[in-house]
C-alpha cells in the first residue's frame, strides 16, 4: 500500500496547455490536408491529445466526418480546398460581424 501511494505522489500532473487559435487552425488544416490518418499524425507531430482535437472539431462544427473519395485525384484535392475556404470564409463573416457590432457601439459613443 505504501509504495502504492508514493507512486502516484512521485507522478508530477501535467499542466494543461493552451493553444492559440492559430495553431489550433494550423493543427485542423494538417488533419484535412493529410486526409486519412490526419488526425492520428497529427497527434504525433504537435503532441496534443486526440481527445483535444476532436473537441476542436465540434467547435469549429467539423464533427461529422467529411466525405470520402476513393483515391487522392486532382478533384478531391479541389474539393477539399473549396471545403477549407468555404469553412475559413464563414469565420471571417462571423468575425466581420462582430467587428461590425463593436463599430457601432463605439461610433454611438460619440
Amino acid at each position: 500500500m505504501a509504495k502504492a501511494k508514493s507512486k502516484a505522489k512521485s507522478k508530477a500532473k501535467a499542466k494543461a496547455k493552451r493553444y492559440t487559435d492559430e495553431k489550433k487552425k494550423e493543427i485542423l488544416d494538417f488533419i484535412v490536408a493529410q486526409g486519412r490518418g490526419g488526425q492520428t499524425k497529427a497527434v504525433k507531430k504537435y503532441k496534443v491529445t486526440a481527445a483535444t482535437i476532436v473537441a476542436w472539431k465540434k467547435k469549429v462544427g467539423g464533427a461529422s466526418a467529411p466525405a470520402r473519395f476513393k483515391g487522392g485525384s486532382k478533384e478531391l484535392k479541389t474539393v477539399r480546398e473549396l471545403e477549407r475556404l468555404l469553412n475559413e470564409i464563414a469565420s471571417t463573416e462571423v468575425k466581420l460581424d462582430d467587428l461590425r457590432k463593436r463599430y457601432k457601439q463605439v461610433k454611438a459613443k460619440l
